[in-house]
């Protein structure tokens, strides 16, 4: 039963996607540069072989671990997905998979490596207390037909209360797209735009300035900070700095 329900999670690719064993040799330089990449950040990266149907590389960083070592979660590969997420919510990932490749078939193939898909889930630590986590997708090498071949994915604390949007964003402009779980569509938003003082509050804000300390930095009055805050919040739908902060990251506004 599990067996069928991961291979679903490749239902949606070319099966016909074929990569010569001679072309793993640049496989290589992809693990180093990930780990070199995993060794200056707390995220968790893992790198997913979507013609092996495997993990090729899994980073050291614990949050994606739940315990385990990167050994035991790469022989894992999907399957790890069983044991550390709700069950409830593997319907909900098979779906934002398949949304996800139905988006990525519709686009040029020149336009395929600029796209990045990203969603929060629940996970089990070891200490099984669920954490709701930030998982970002990003195709890193194409087949020559243009399926994708890796895909790089980065897992972070999210900065968010709730599982939120699933949000497809091309690197390219500030285009990204929220899927509708209600229509089982992607619908493309507004252009979202944050004035150069919204920008400079939360840029202060990530050093840990208070309003006080803001104002003083921008010479405006703590006051003014509050408002500006204010309007931030109701632009990202976020209910804290934190919040705010994180969701402005992942849009790249700051």
């Amino acid at each position: 039963m599990q067996q069928n329900i991961i291979s679903n999670f490749f239902r949606p690719i070319n099966t016909d996607i074929q990569i010569p064993d001679s072309e793993y040799a640049k496989t290589d330089v992809c693990i180093v540069m990930a780990d070199a990449l995993a060794r200056n950040t707390n995220h968790s990266l893992y790198i997913i072989d979507y013609h092996r149907k495997n993990f090729l590389y899994v980073s050291s960083n614990p949050l994606f671990l739940c315990g385990h070592s990167p050994e035991e979660v790469q022989q894992k590969g999907y399957a790890f997905y069983f044991e550390v997420v709700p069950s409830d919510e593997i319907n909900r990932l098979m779906e934002i998979n398949e949304a996800g490749f139905r988006f990525y078939y519709a686009q040029p193939i020149e336009k395929r490596l600029d796209l990045s898909i990203e969603y929060n889930f629940h996970i089990h630590t070891s200490e099984k207390h669920p954490h709701l986590i930030h998982h970002k997708l990003t195709p890193a090498l194409l087949s020559d037909n243009g399926d994708i071949w890796l895909a790089l994915c980065t897992v972070s604390l999210s900065p968010e209360k709730n599982i939120g949007d699933v949000v497809i964003s091309d690197h390219t402009c500030t285009d990204h797209y929220i899927y509708s779980f209600e229509g089982r569509r992607w619908r493309k938003q507004p252009e979202l735009i944050l004035s150069d003082r919204e920008k400079e509050i939360l840029q202060l804000s990530v050093k840990g300035l208070s309003n006080t300390e803001i104002g003083e930095t921008l010479f405006i009055d703590a006051n003014t900070v509050k408002f500006h805050k204010k309007k931030i919040f109701e632009k990202l739908h976020a209910e804290n700095i934190t919040e705010a902060v994180g969701i402005a990251a992942n849009l790249r506004l700051i």
